[in-house]
C-alpha cells in the first residue's frame, strides 16, 4: 500500500496550537521592548521621574492596544483549533501564513506609535489587522 506525503504531513492539531502559542508568545514579548527605562542622566528626584514615567504613557497606551489586538486574535484562533479534531497540509500552511502576518503585529504597532500623523502608519497597521482577520 503507497501512502503519499500529504496523508501524513500536518495531521495533528495540537502541533499548530504549540506552534501558535509560541509565536504569540514572542510576538506579545518583543512588544515591551519598545518601552525604553528612563536614563539616570535625566532622573534627579521623584518629580524627574515620575514626569518621565508620564512621558512613557503613549508607548504604554499603545502595549496595551498590541497585547489586547494579540490577544483577541490568540482566542479566536485558538477557538477554532478547539473545534477541530485534525489537521491536514493545507491548514498548516494557512496556519502558518495566519502567524507570519500575526507576528508583523510589532513592526505596525510600532510604527503607528512612531508615526500617528501619518495616514500610511495607519494604513499599514490597518492592512495587518485586515490580513489577519482574513487568514484566520
Amino acid at each position: 500500500m503507497l501512502a503519499t506525503y500529504n496523508a501524513f504531513a500536518g495531521r495533528s492539531v495540537q502541533r499548530l496550537a504549540a506552534l501558535s502559542d509560541g509565536i504569540f508568545a514572542v510576538a506579545m514579548t518583543l512588544l515591551v521592548l519598545d518601552l525604553i527605562v528612563p536614563t539616570t542622566d535625566a532622573v534627579h528626584s521623584e518629580h524627574d521621574l515620575w514626569r518621565a514615567l508620564v512621558a512613557l504613557s503613549p508607548g504604554l497606551l499603545m502595549l496595551g492596544m498590541r497585547v489586547l489586538t494579540l490577544g483577541i486574535f490568540w482566542v479566536d484562533q485558538q477557538t477554532q483549533l478547539n473545534h477541530l479534531e485534525r489537521s491536514d497540509r493545507d491548514l498548516s500552511w494557512i496556519h502558518i501564513a495566519f502567524l507570519g502576518v500575526v507576528s508583523l503585529i510589532p513592526f505596525s504597532t510600532a510604527l503607528l506609535a512612531q508615526f500617528t500623523h501619518y495616514r500610511i502608519a495607519l494604513l499599514i497597521y490597518g492592512m495587518n489587522i485586515v490580513v489577519i482577520g482574513g487568514a484566520l
